[in-house]
């Protein structure tokens, strides 16, 4: 992301998104072009985890299986609004969004997030009523393979988003391989809940089967509703531009190094997050010492400012800008 430099007759057609000559932003279209592929995989596993839930639970009569599909089925809907998204992140900014796309990634997270909420609440209330009116009868050899299948496919894919979501550091990606653990855990517990019932004589096992599935319904919809809350409250975060802590301290203790090195009479900083992307913007109240700095030492400044930030500089919007009066800051 480039450096803005404030000027009175900035350019709009003229602007790059980049501040890297194109030799170095190669490696990140590269990671890009990945980062999509692996979304890509993640909503066509999503799909065939819909297909396989909504099949074996119309099959053999189980709510929660038709459930896990519904959810498969949704995240097959957003994962596609990742995939878009992803294609948009690194776009040059325009006349229409002149900040970039940059609040896209939250804004299809906190989206994603909270329609996942408010399936998981629907979920809640049906195997509620469901344990109240007695429960109902399940083929429970059926479930067992479908969960087993389910388990299978959600571990691996787990496994290999969580491997990009760390290389290529996506928060898209992370999102994904959030639900992907979830469903694998949430999968084996019902394998060992299926298994424990095998124990018991025929006539406890029927009465247990009853009442198995609807309790199952309940306690995956209460668990997968942890994630996708702490998820959209990160976003809402993150669109509301609360200033992370840990940054905004980070960029204090620079710019009060800076100060004491350069003599700035006083500074003012204000920092934000979108998404994977960081939003900083430096006020320097000047003296008749360092009025007169030049613009490459203004550069040297930037510099030093995104070095001790230990952030890389596409994911950086750095702002910083020169005062004499103090109501600028």
């Amino acid at each position: 992301m480039k450096l803005r430099i404030p000027t009175s007759n900035y350019g709009k057609k003229v602007r790059q998104k980049f501040s890297q000559p194109l030799q170095a932003q190669q490696p990140l279209l590269a990671n890009n072009q990945q980062e999509q592929f692996v979304l890509k995989v993640s909503m066509y596993s999503a799909l065939l985890l819909a297909i396989l839930g909504i099949a074996f639970g119309l099959g053999f009569k189980s709510s929660a299986i038709v459930f896990d599909g519904i959810i498969a089925l949704i995240s097959v809907g957003l994962g596609l609004l990742s995939v878009i998204t992803s294609r948009f992140i690194y776009r040059e900014d325009d006349d229409v969004f002149q900040y970039g796309y940059v609040r896209f990634e939250p804004m299809v997270n906190l989206f994603k997030s909270l329609i996942l909420i408010i399936v998981c609440i629907y979920a809640l209330i049906g195997g509620i009523e469901d344990i109240l009116s007695g429960g109902y009868t399940l083929q429970i050899n059926g479930a067992v393979i479908y969960t087993f299948c389910a388990f299978v496919l959600c571990l691996i894919i787990f496994v290999f988003t969580r491997f990009y979501a760390k290389r290529l550091d996506s928060e898209l990606i992370g999102v994904d391989n959030v639900e992907w653990k979830i469903d694998s855990v949430l999968y084996l517990g019902a394998l060992f809940a299926f298994g424990a019932i095998v124990l018991f004589d025929p006539e406890q096992q029927e009465s247990l089967t009853r009442y198995i599935d609807p309790i199952l319904l309940v306690l995956l919809s209460v668990f997968l509703a942890f994630t996708p809350v702490k998820i959209f409250i990160a976003n809402l975060k993150d669109l509301m531009m609360i200033a992370p802590q840990e940054l905004d301290d980070k960029i204090t203790e620079v710019m009060e190094n800076l100060s004491a090195e350069y003599g700035f009479e006083d500074y003012d900083t204000h920092v934000a997050k979108s998404g994977r992307f960081f939003m900083i913007e430096v006020n320097l109240l000047v003296t008749d010492a360092n009025a007169k700095l030049s613009a490459g030492e203004i550069d040297v400044i930037r510099n030093k400012i995104e070095q001790s930030l230990e952030i890389p500089s596409y994911k950086i919007w750095l702002l910083v800008s020169l005062t004499a009066n103090p109501k600028w800051l």
